[in-house]
């Protein structure tokens, strides 16, 4: 079990390294259990999987950004400007 565990944590890892964004978050959830994000941009859901933790500071109309080969994501808040770094 703790084998498929890891296998999957590197594909999904893997997956979101792949991921390049640069768009406003339509809508989010939050997965109850771990806080992990769902996000809805260009009308496609993203789950932001990977060990961030995103804290709950994603909204909708945020603007969220992220480089292709990178796990590092950039959150500017809608109402304020205010850029948060999320990732190593």
């Amino acid at each position: 079990m703790m084998l498929v565990m890891l296998i999957l944590d590197k594909i999904g890892t893997y997956q979101e390294s792949n991921l390049s964004v640069n768009c406003v978050v339509q809508k989010v959830s939050y997965d109850q259990n771990k806080g992990t994000p769902t996000i809805t941009v260009n009308n496609i859901n993203y789950t932001l999987y990977g060990h961030i933790d995103f804290k709950y500071k994603i909204e909708i109309g945020d603007m969220i950004s992220k480089k292709k080969g990178t796990v590092i994501y950039q959150l500017t808040k809608k109402d304020r400007g205010e850029k948060i770094i999320f990732g190593d």
